[in-house]
């Protein structure tokens, strides 16, 4: 049997690198596109359509921690997790494409409902079945310490430069405004050729991350405990990760590092559109900014991955990253920020968009790297070798934290005052200052209650080492 490579091979970085593709695509179509496709083109009401993807999104996170266990505890000649991945491609991919095309026959909303909540909950979940085994590969895959933050650096860099791309995609290619359609989000063919594209782009990169990965699939098949089955082996195993004193401190800070997000994802349109004032042209340049931040930090992943203090490095990450968000609006509130209008401030919001992306990159590959060694803890501490549960918790806090995110920005913005619809005659001057001001006086908040909780995490790399050496003999 082989056994695991202290290093990452190059052919390993390019192709779980690659997977991100597939997260990529997957999060951003639904996330930026999909509310406003079935409210504004489709003519379900906006709240109907929210009800369903929150429904979906719970149902979600539930299934992460058990396809987890599934895999942590899966035999075959295939390896313990290559069976799931090769399972989701064909529904990912159908699914993806079928969300934007439904049935001409469902006419009314309670049957478009059921139709929009049935097919988002079988699509996550298929997304699900490729996400959390390649996820749990990054531990098995390597035992090297700082070679698990490479691996990381690049599925998570590779998933915003493809996310980015599908968005800026979105805008430049299939919802552009014509004189015939002067609204280009109301162009169904365009989201509908959009979704066919990427569900071959998910479908594709799904496949060929799992062949490109496929020949370390041996040092993935041995485990420490004899697999369980049933709702009695889950709870203990899952019981086992949550009493791990680093996992906590991860879960904790990136629940809320998870809120933070949302509501910056939530709140970013806003912000671009009503507080700074630009234009759709220049938002897309931001979005190439993001890009750019992206790609930046892809190609700089070597130097963070030689960082000895994973926690040193996520806790300084994270106080940039607090600095970058919160930034802007404090200098604008004491008048040293360019003005709205000018060509200055399109140049600082740009450098800004490369910084504050490349920051986010590297923060959250450095969390993603922590959390895989926690499973050198688990293993260590009961013998149960998690990497599925241990991953898939994260990745569920990750998803309740995104949608907490959302919530947390509906009731920001009635806080604000912000109009529900919003014109020359109630978007007061007070309001703008308020919305600015406040966004800042939050992410501060989220951010450093995230950092906090990093302060609990307690493991460093000489433990690390112990461990695995302790693992090896």
């Amino acid at each position: 049997m082989k056994t695991q490579t202290a290093g990452t091979p190059g052919k390993m970085q390019l192709f779980y690198g690659l997977g991100g593709v597939a997260n990529g695509v997957f999060s951003n179509g639904l996330s930026f596109f999909l509310l406003i496709y079935y409210n504004l083109v489709i003519g379900l009401p906006a709240e109907v359509v929210g009800f369903a993807l929150s429904i979906a999104l719970v149902f979600d996170a539930i299934s992460d921690p058990v396809v987890g266990y599934l895999s942590d505890n899966w035999k075959s000649r295939m390896g313990k997790r290559h069976p799931f991945i090769f399972l989701s491609i064909v529904p990912t991919a159908f699914l993806f494409w079928l969300i934007w095309n439904p049935p001409a026959s469902l006419t009314t909303d309670g049957q478009l409902f059921w139709f929009l909540l049935l097919t988002t909950i079988g699509l996550r979940f298929s997304m699900t079945l490729y996400d959390v085994p390649h996820n749990a590969m990054l531990p098995e895959l390597t035992s090297d310490y700082n070679a698990r933050t490479l691996l990381s650096g690049h599925k998570v860099s590779v998933t915003w430069i493809a996310g980015q791309i599908i968005v800026i995609a979105m805008y430049t290619i299939w919802l552009v405004p014509t004189d015939f359609m002067p609204y280009g989000i109301l162009n169904q063919a365009g989201y509908q050729e959009a979704g066919l594209v990427s569900a071959f782009l998910i479908g594709g990169a799904i496949l060929i991350s799992a062949l490109g990965l496929y020949s370390y699939k041996d040092q993935m098949t041995e485990i420490a405990h004899e697999p369980t089955k049933g709702a009695g082996g889950f709870f203990r195993q899952f019981a086992s990760a949550a009493g791990l004193p680093a996992l906590r401190a991860i879960f904790l800070s990136s629940a809320v590092y998870a809120i933070g997000s949302g509501v910056a994802a939530a709140l970013w349109t806003y912000l671009m559109s009503f507080y700074w004032e630009l234009s759709n042209d220049q938002i897309s340049l931001i979005l190439l900014a993001n890009l750019a931040g992206a790609l930046i930090a892809g190609f700089l992943i070597k130097v963070l991955s030689n960082r000895d203090n994973k926690k040193a490095a996520a806790i300084n990450l994270s106080i940039l990253s607090t600095i970058i968000g919160a930034g802007p609006y404090l200098l604008r509130w004491l008048d040293l920020f360019p003005a709205n209008g000018t060509e200055a401030l399109l140049y600082v919001l740009f450098a800004h968009g490369i910084i504050q992306v490349g920051v986010i990159v590297w923060t959250s590959s450095v969390l993603t790297s922590m959390t895989a060694d926690v499973v050198e803890v688990g293993l260590h501490k009961s013998g149960f070798q998690n990497e599925g549960i241990i991953t898939a918790s994260i990745t569920f806090i990750l998803k309740a934290g995104t949608a907490g995110g959302l919530a947390v920005s509906g009731m920001f913005l009635a806080f604000v005052g912000f109009p529900s619809a919003p014109d020359q005659s109630n978007l007061t001057p007070e309001i703008i200052s308020s919305l600015g001001i406040n966004y800042a006086l939050l992410t501060v908040m989220i951010y450093v209650a995230s950092i906090v909780f990093l302060l609990f995490y307690n493991l460093d790399k000489k433990q690390f080492e112990e461990m695995v050496g302790n693992k090896a003999a």
